[in-house]
């Protein structure tokens, strides 16, 4: 069975985009590995609560695909949170590493085989227009 990832895509009252350093140096949005018995947007909810703390209550899909990883071919799933509630905190500090809102995909070093898909996402027309309700 083939692997899959999602990402949620958080906006602060500025415009700005969550992200968390998961990796040495390597950043990325909240999310990770589905679960058996998960659907992809039962995963994102479930991830961000794990990583970061947020419920996230409504999301929109901004773009799936394939990707590889380490010689690895995943589908990843990347949306959009229309809302959440809570503050981010490192919920998982043996994970990650660091929290914070960007205004630029050139802020921070993205996986590298993310790169595309991420240049595409913030070019998107819809998450440029969307803002994340807080709770």
């Amino acid at each position: 069975m083939q692997p899959i990832f999602s990402r949620v895509l958080i906006k602060d009252k500025n415009n700005h985009i969550l992200v968390v350093q998961d990796r040495e140096s390597v950043w990325n949005f909240p999310g990770g590995k589905q679960e058996i018995g998960e659907t992809p947007v039962e995963c994102a909810i479930r991830e961000v609560k794990e990583e970061i703390g947020l419920d996230v209550h409504k999301l929109t899909e901004i773009v799936h695909g394939a990707f590889l990883f380490n010689d690895i071919q995943w589908r990843g799933y990347f949306y959009f949170a229309d809302s959440v509630s809570g503050y981010p905190f490192m919920n998982e500090v043996d994970k990650i590493k660091e929290i914070r809102f960007i205004n630029s995909f050139d802020t921070v070093n993205f996986p590298k085989e993310l790169i595309e898909t991420i240049h595409q996402m913030f070019k998107n027309p819809l998450l440029q227009e969307k803002i994340t309700f807080w709770r």
